[in-house]
């Protein structure tokens, strides 16, 4: 799922409609960027030690190609103008080339004045700083010779041919810094960094000064290299947040290029996403890209306890996370449901969390740790699961700020199930709002899964400024008993809630994406909102409105929970009710469960991987299961693999 899509499926893209891009403004929606590195004669085949590296004949035959099928190769400018009402070309396509080898003046620079193709050359000033005959850090660790980088002359030379734009690359931030307590590396330009020596985390301050000194010193050296201020920042390892990028627009950058899935130039940011080109593509295979333009892979998620990996013996909790690394990699999945608070009482509501904050306890600062090395070395997309409201403060504070009900003895504090914050509480907003920023700062992970705790009885939420906000939008009532006597008005009732839970995950999915912009969303629900359209009102929770609101829903289809007489028949039914409302489940994750509650006791792995073939021969292809029992091998791998990974259903290929 996160691995880069060769030349030949991003190429093609931008023969789609608008559809194909989600949002873009009309005369940039077809824009296609390409995002090459190193250019050599003697690249290997597609084995080639350096995955990013093209072969000069491979990279000739692409750019005969574009020219063969109508592409036209554009400036900058080009792409400015169009922002103004300007034409771009048909089938405009954006050649960028990262990190300033020689090779682009050898190689490319030759190809680019052949075809007459304008491009982009994102320059590391640290590299090009070295002396000659020294060696570069590339990164963090691997050593190259300074010549293998471009000269000043080279630099002057292009930039006076009008072919070639220099962008800054950063000055200094293409490697990893030190992101967590446990030393892993993290990209610089988009991390907090872990002072091990003081046993802290750099401050907001200290990071945005870091940044923008960087900024600005590339910004001189390549005024003098190539005689004009860079106006295009290229985002090393395509990591950026909305923070740094403040601070670039500070500096004076009109575009930003980075490694997202959106090839576009998107509502007139500049944030222009390229696809990046690897193991040296052949335009042979053009013809598959065309076959396979909109394959989706679909969606196999594990979701994972934190409290399983966490250990007072941090060298016990070093063995626990290679065990769980070493099961994920082997299952071939692309998607983890990672826990990032710690519920150790096992009540529902998050006792401590597993990263840095100013609100609730922190049980070790692990989620961040975690989340890297899954993607890292498990290869799988991260969604942080976190509650929306149901975080256990103290007493006093829920009395005043918490969910309230009505009961016997009048308004009281819902205790039942979650004790959840209100979210029409301004001081609880504030403190889940402290909560979702602090995750998005400390930690790197690909999307937020909002948790089951997100919902309201038709008793609840009864909090004085619940109340107010429903008289805000028109609905006034004098009691519960005027409400559930009055069909339209639960309706209203209803509908209100919903919105205040969409609107509310809204906003800490806005906290997160000032960190983590590219982040996607899921929402749990309950399976009875499906299969009784009438207990929306009792949860507040709606299915078709979700799916309006997050990228997906995670439908929890667990029988044994809802004790279900027979399980295979009850899940038949809710998938049945989702096609009724939906006509599809291309955007639904059908979550099992892999152990029965009831008794403690383990769904056998058989009865899952039955039901998951179940939803696979419905046409139903995004499944989940929890809890995964990494440590007792639940399910049980050698049984799970053949009838959940990607490698069988549907075959992923190579």
């Amino acid at each position: 799922m996160r691995a880069v899509l060769t030349l030949l499926l991003l190429l093609l893209s931008c023969i789609g409609s608008a559809g194909a891009f989600g949002h873009g403004i009309e005369k940039a929606r077809s824009l296609v960027a390409l995002c090459y590195h190193d250019i050599r004669d003697d690249v290997i085949g597609r084995s080639d030690q350096d995955t990013m590296a093209v072969s000069t004949r491979h990279l000739a035959e692409h750019f005969e190609w574009l020219r063969v099928n109508g592409y036209t190769p554009v400036t900058l400018d080009q792409v400015l103008e169009s922002q103004s009402g300007g034409l771009l070309p048909e089938k405009p396509v954006l050649l960028t080339f990262d990190d300033g080898y020689a090779s682009f003046y050898h190689e490319i620079f030759p190809l680019l004045r052949r075809f007459n193709y304008p491009a982009v050359m994102a320059l590391v000033g640290r590299w090009l700083e070295a002396e000659p005959g020294s060696q570069v850090i590339y990164g963090n660790s691997a050593l190259k010779d300074r010549e293998y980088f471009l000269d000043a002359s080279q630099i002057k030379e292009m930039a006076g041919s009008g072919l070639v734009e220099f962008a800054s690359h950063t000055y200094d931030l293409h490697h990893g810094v030190i992101g967590n307590p446990q030393q892993n590396l993290q990209p610089a330009a988009v991390t907090r960094m872990y002072l091990n020596g003081e046993k802290r985390y750099e401050t907001d301050q200290e990071y945005r000064r870091r940044i923008r000194s960087d900024l600005k010193r590339n910004d001189t050296l390549l005024e003098k290299l190539a005689d004009r201020k860079p106006r295009t920042l290229v985002w090393p390892y395509g990591q950026w947040s909305i923070e740094a990028e403040e601070i670039a627009r500070e500096l004076g950058y009109e575009f930003f290029l980075t490694l997202d899935d959106f090839p576009h130039l998107a509502d007139n940011t500049g944030r222009i996403g390229r696809s990046l080109i690897e193991r040296n593509p052949a335009v042979e295979d053009i013809k598959y890209g065309l076959e396979h333009l909109n394959d989706v892979e679909p969606v196999r998620a594990a979701h994972i306890d934190l409290d399983y990996v966490y250990d007072e013996n941090k060298e016990q909790q070093r063995k626990n996370l290679d065990r769980l690394l070493d099961r994920i990699k082997a299952m071939r999945i692309n998607t983890v449901f990672l826990q990032a608070f710690s519920d150790f009482d096992g009540d529902g509501n998050a006792n401590a969390l597993y990263f840095p904050n100013p609100a609730l306890p922190v049980r070790d600062d692990l989620f961040s740790r975690v989340s890297w090395q899954l993607e890292k070395r498990a290869g799988v997309t991260v969604y942080a699961w976190m509650p929306v409201a149901a975080f256990d403060v103290k007493s006093e504070y829920f009395a005043k700020h918490g969910v309230r009900r009505s009961g016997a003895q009048g308004i009281v504090p819902a205790t039942v199930d979650y004790r959840r914050l209100s979210i029409f509480d301004s001081e609880s907003v504030k403190l889940i709002s402290s909560i979702y920023d602090s995750l998005g700062k400390y930690a790197h992970f690909d999307g937020v899964l909002y948790h089951d705790d997100a919902y309201f009885s038709d008793y609840e939420d009864l909090h004085p400024e619940a109340v107010k906000y429903y008289k805000s939008r028109g609905l006034d009532f004098s009691s519960l008993i005027e409400v559930h006597s009055d069909q339209s008005l639960m309706r209203r009732w209803t509908d209100l809630k919903i919105d205040a839970w969409h609107e509310f995950t809204d906003k800490m999915t806005k906290h997160l994406r000032y960190f983590r912009p590219t982040i996607r969303t899921a929402r749990n629900i309950y399976a009875a909102v499906v299969l009784n359209t009438d207990s929306e009102n009792w949860f507040a929770q709606s299915l078709d409105g979700a799916l309006e609101r997050y990228d997906y829903v995670a439908v929890m289809a667990m029988p044994y929970m809802e004790n279900a007489p027979d399980p295979d028949k009850w899940l038949a039914k809710l998938h049945t009710a989702v096609r009724a409302r939906l006509g599809n489940t291309d955007k639904v994750i059908f979550e099992l469960q892999a152990k029965d509650w009831r008794n403690q006791v383990n769904i056998p792995t058989e009865t899952l991987v039955k039901q998951f073939r179940y939803f696979f021969a419905q046409g139903s292809m995004n499944v989940a299961y929890y809890p995964d029992d990494f440590l007792a091998n639940h399910p049980e791998l050698e049984i799970l693999i053949p009838g959940f990974s990607l490698e069988t259903y549907p075959y992923r290929k190579q």
